[in-house]
């Protein structure tokens, strides 16, 4: 008797998601037909508590981020490709580490290229100079990665590059492979700017400053040459290695002795500068010379929830920026000896005169413009955003600058005014295929407050022989105003940079369209959601 073949094996079939429980029926076996939805059972007030708290799912991580809504573009790793995305992943997180990229940026684009590479089960951990990730595939394996960054130098443009790529890779438009490739490319590319280049700029920004404060033209080239002056001895004594603490003391003092010289030049009939010119030359050197973006960096950190990375970074910005007030103080007071003896005399502009537009209207603008255009530059900024960067430190001037003529207190109208930058630069940023802080920072340049760390210098360091000089407690006052305006800069940055986040909506509309398409193929497929 000859025996049947076994059947050919079934190919396995795709998992399906699960069928809708079947509705109740009586017992003869007759469906109880359906009448529309059922009302829900009214809850009773309780005095239970709530369920605990769960863990926030990775993906739930990006929310309110440039990143939300990512798009996965391959199943859940294992332990080879799980390695291969932690490395990408790291990668990204050094690349803007060094750009000057703040801790949150950094965090949600990681966890942006992980959550796309299929990693759903990863932690990171960020500090100021490291990054720590560490993952666990479905099979149980742990895997850990550590990457140490030294030596961040600002390069907005190659920061743009990279938010570009992440937001590619999480939309779908390309593959971790492709973005793996253009990642090397941006790690080669050249800075936009010259180093030679980027120190006019910074001439540029002492200008503009001076400009928009009423500076006659004498006094806005002579500003401009003390900080190219100032800038070429920092890179000069770089070299011997020292901290930031000591070049912006050596910074100050430069751009002070250098303003003087050119006001005694101006008792001889040389140079036409006048003692308000003379502190407007010294206010634009101190703007130039400010760790800003470092400042607004800190903050954004300290808000969003990275307290010691925040707290780390605005310890080294009051360093900088008490090296740099100890740095005018210590010229200024030697400038104020050397006066004495060559009896010339130093008066400097009244305390009310502390606004940022005292120059004509035409004046403030081009200033501003002139600020927002070599900031920029000075952030190593691409091409494209040179034009909105001073467009945007236009307006940030002319809000300020209006809120006072109302009556409103300078740390409030600078608190408003950088809220309106914050808002814009996102708004615009984002569409721009930039991170918001490309152009938050430079057109933030307008609103620090060099003259009132000048004036409050000047009273606290003045003998008491000079006519309206010596006067340690509107000294102290002017200067710890001038410090409550730049924390107003960066924490007004930071507010209005979470309000325009409901308005990334344009942005992220075609990641979301590309996933739920996505989720509808596969479910036509039979295929599992990843």
């Amino acid at each position: 008797m000859t025996t049947p073949p076994p059947p050919p094996p079934s190919s396995p079939r795709p998992r399906r998601r699960p069928a809708r429980r079947a509705a109740a029926t009586p017992h003869d076996g007759t469906p109880v037909p359906q009448t529309g939805p059922q009302p829900k059972p009214r809850r009773r007030p309780s005095l239970r508590g709530e369920q605990p708290t769960e863990t926030i799912p990775l993906r739930g991580s990006l929310r309110g981020t440039p990143y939300r809504d990512p798009r996965v573009t391959r199943a859940v790793a294992e332990e080879r490709a799980a390695t291969h995305a932690m490395d990408l992943a790291l990668r990204v997180a050094e690349v803007m580490l060094r750009s000057g990229s703040s801790a949150a940026g950094v965090e949600s684009a990681t966890i942006a290229v992980g959550v796309a590479a299929g990693l759903e089960d990863l932690d990171v951990d960020l500090t100021m100079q490291s990054m720590h990730m560490q993952c666990r595939t479905p099979s149980g394996q742990t895997i850990s990665r550590l990457r140490v960054v030294r030596q961040p130098r600002l390069d907005f443009a190659r920061l743009a590059l990279v938010h570009a790529l992440v937001d590619d890779l999480v939309s779908g438009d390309i593959d971790i492979e492709q973005a793996e490739f253009q990642l090397r490319e941006i790690s080669r590319t050249p800075r936009t700017w010259s180093r030679w280049f980027v120190t006019l700029a910074e001439g540029g920004v002492a200008g503009g400053v001076a400009l928009i404060l009423g500076a006659s033209l004498p006094a806005v080239l002579v500003a401009m040459l003390a900080a190219c002056v100032t800038i070429l001895l920092a890179g000069l004594i770089e070299r011997l290695n020292l901290p930031d603490f000591y070049l912006g003391a050596l910074g100050g003092a430069t751009a002070t002795v250098i303003a003087f010289t050119s006001y005694v030049l101006s008792t001889y009939g040389i140079l036409p500068i006048s003692p308000a010119d003379f502190a407007f030359i010294v206010a634009g050197g101190i703007v130039a010379l400010l760790p800003s973006r470092t400042l607004i960096s800190a903050m954004e950190d300290v808000l969003s929830g990275f307290p010691v990375t925040g707290t780390a970074r605005l310890f080294a910005v009051l360093l900088h920026t008490f090296g740099l007030i100890v740095g005018v103080a210590g010229g200024l007071g030697l400038c104020l000896q050397v006066g004495g003896w060559l009896d010339v005399g130093l008066t400097p502009p009244p305390l009310d005169k502390l606004a940022w537009a005292s120059a004509a209207l035409p004046m403030v603008i081009f200033g501003s413009v002139l600020i927002g255009l070599a900031g920029a530059v000075t952030l190593q900024d691409s091409h494209r955003l040179l034009l909105p960067s001073a467009l945007l430190c236009a307006v940030g001037v002319s809000v300020a600058a209006g809120v006072i003529s109302l009556g409103v207190g300078r740390v409030t109208a600078t608190g408003l005014a950088a809220v309106v930058i914050g808002f814009l630069a996102r708004f615009i940023a984002l569409r721009m295929d930039s991170p918001a802080l490309t152009l938050s920072v430079p057109a933030s340049f307008g609103l620090y407050p060099g003259l009132g760390i000048f004036i409050g210098l000047y009273h606290m360091t003045s003998p008491p022989t000079i006519s309206d000089g010596s006067d340690t407690t509107a000294g102290l006052f002017s200067v710890l105003g001038a410090l409550g305006v730049i924390m107003a800069i960066a924490t007004g940055n930071t507010l209005g940079d979470r309000l325009a986040a409901p308005f990334d909506a344009p942005v992220a509309q075609r990641r979301r369209v590309a996933v739920e398409q996505e989720s509808d193929r596969r479910d036509v497929e039979g295929w599992d959601i990843v």
